[in-house]
């Protein structure tokens, strides 16, 4: 009798584990919808991904599962400072032209056929030189290859990433750390709402490319993320009207509008810019000098009030746009009780990046960093 009470109790873990193993396999095929309404089936777990985008690099790393990248483009190993477990990572092409050749060798690898266990991660939607480097467009490219996942999902859209990564999360059974990322971008987003509660709200003009001439000036419309980042630092596009999400304007329609603040950004090869006068921090000087001298600029009150910042691009945009909204509100807004520096150390540690200390993000620089 004992015995066999014994056997039962060895025996009851195994049927548990058998019964585990049978409800994950009743999860497959798995569908989702994605964020180009396209339906998308996974015929099992996924074990590799390929990203055709730094934001969705970005995004699986945040979500522990570098690992599983066997496949990058151009613009990620770019940033390998940003990546560092991915620069030895296969390339596939430019972020807007992929090789969809390599992609398929990639994903037959050494077998006779293509195991199902791999999904292409890309853009929703976009077109470069009147070509598309959408999620369709791949689809298309990829179509002779049967069985490679291919989904679209933006991953800096601030109306979709909630939704965007808890999905990611699912597919690669990484819900905790889903929630993990959620819990802080959203605590980090009421940090900033209630420190510019009831603070003056300044005009703003942002200009995201530096310019080819006073004529063609790029900027964001109110349909962009940048006027969203914006309005939540405490601040007011004077763009913010249109609801194109980007616009090409002249210097003299901004001076019309007459901006408080002026942010322009700059992108750069390495994490932040050395503290001035390093060779980053004279090369911000530089444009920000060029805006300052701009004909007719004297009467603009950003000019006139020395109110006119250089801001590093890559903290700007994708899962880690609230570490740049919160500059913009320290800037703007500088007795308020926020902590750039601190929220984005805390973006990098959930990356598994190192802050650079000693290094700025911002030109001028701001005193508490």
């Amino acid at each position: 009798m004992k015995n066999r009470i014994v056997s039962a109790l060895l025996i009851l873990p195994l049927v548990a584990l058998l019964f585990c193993m049978s409800c994950g396999a009743a999860d497959y095929p798995m569908t989702f919808t994605d964020s180009a309404d396209r339906e998308v089936t996974l015929q099992m777990p996924v074990e590799r991904i390929i990203v055709l985008s730094t934001d969705a690099a970005e995004a699986v790393e945040l979500l522990g599962a570098a690992d599983k990248i066997v496949g990058v483009t151009d613009t990620v190993q770019k940033y390998s400072w940003y990546f560092p477990n991915l620069k030895n990572k296969a390339l596939v092409g430019k972020w807007s032209a992929p090789d969809y050749e390599v992609i398929a060798q990639i994903a037959k690898g050494n077998e006779d056929s293509i195991t199902p266990n791999i999904l292409v991660l890309g853009y929703p939607s976009g077109k470069m030189g009147g070509k598309s480097y959408g999620v369709d467009a791949v689809a298309e490219g990829l179509a002779p290859f049967k069985d490679i996942a291919i989904a679209g999902f933006s991953f800096y859209k601030g109306d979709s990433m909630d939704e965007e990564i808890t999905m990611l999360g699912k597919i690669l059974g990484k819900e905790d750390k889903a929630a993990e990322y959620l819990a802080w971008k959203n605590s980090k987003k009421e940090a900033i709402t209630n420190a510019v509660e009831g603070k003056n709200i300044f005009r703003v003009y942002f200009e995201n490319t530096q310019p080819k001439g006073l004529g063609e000036l790029k900027t964001n419309g109110g349909a962009s993320d940048i006027d969203k980042s914006i309005r939540l630092a405490g601040g007011l596009n004077i763009f913010g009207s249109s609801s194109d999400e980007s616009i090409t304007t002249s210097w003299e329609e901004v001076i019309s509008k007459n901006p408080d603040v002026i942010f322009q950004v700059k992108s750069d090869d390495i994490l932040g810019w050395g503290a001035f006068p390093s060779s980053n921090t004279i090369a911000a000087q530089q444009v920000r000098e060029e805006i300052m001298t701009r004909t007719g600029g004297k009467s603009v009150p950003a000019i006139k009030n020395d109110r006119v910042w250089i801001l590093y691009r890559k903290m700007l945009y994708g899962p880690g746009g609230l570490a740049g909204t919160a500059f913009m509100a320290k800037l703007m807004h500088p007795e308020i009780d926020l902590d750039p520096v601190g929220i984005y150390k805390e973006y990098l540690d959930l990356l598994g990046i190192k802050y650079p200390e000693g290094r700025t993000f911002v030109f001028p620089e701001m005193e508490s960093e």
